[in-house]
């Protein structure tokens, strides 16, 4: 008997070890799904964060290209501007600070920007139109319009001529002092060269 009681008192010393590890593995378990669920629920959260800074990432860009696109095209305005002054493309470059290929293009952008603006009135106007009489009134008295806009700082349409969309562009003749009419300038006598 003093056997069997061993035996049963290490099959409940055994019980008990075995219970006192059952409870440690259900306390890792416990502890493992906590982990795991704050895992999952900051997994959530970064993908909300990720998609929400990326939405106003996406609007700022939106908001930085048109207010660039406005500056570009006042800045090609004044390009145009500064040639209409009769100035070289290199010296408008100059006094500018930018290239003559940034003079140039600044033209280009500008030409196409106003022959498609042009392009978008070009439906006749109707009675029920209100720009009617502002469009009759601006035909007979373009002279004045011209040089009123031009007074405000802004060139008119009316001020340039424009080739037809896909046709050559016009060659303008090289202005007095520029590089084009170097070789033509003949120097005076006896000033060497």
């Amino acid at each position: 008997m003093a056997e069997r009681q061993r035996r049963s008192s290490r099959t409940v010393q055994a019980r008990e070890a075995a219970r006192e590890r059952a409870a440690r593995f259900v306390k890792q378990e416990e502890e493992r799904v906590r982990i795991a669920g704050d895992a999952i629920l900051l997994q959530d959260e970064i993908a909300d964060f990720d998609a929400e800074t990326e939405r106003r990432v996406a609007k700022l860009r939106e908001e930085r290209d048109a207010q660039l696109a406005e500056k570009r095209e006042k800045f090609d305005a004044l390009v145009v501007e500064m040639l209409d002054t009769e100035i070289p493309a290199q010296q408008a470059a100059e006094r500018l600070g930018v290239s003559v290929g940034q003079v140039r293009a600044a033209k280009r952008n500008f030409d196409q920007a106003v022959a498609a603006h042009a392009g978008q009135g070009t439906e006749p106007a109707t009675a029920e139109d209100p720009g009617e009489a502002q469009s009759e009134s601006a035909e007979g008295d373009a002279p004045a319009a011209a040089s009123g806009a031009a007074e405000a700082g802004q060139p008119t349409a009316g001020a340039y001529t424009f080739p037809a969309p896909g046709a050559a562009a016009a060659v303008v003749p090289a202005q007095e002092g520029s590089p084009e009419r170097s070789e033509e300038t003949a120097l005076p006598p006896g000033s060497g060269g």
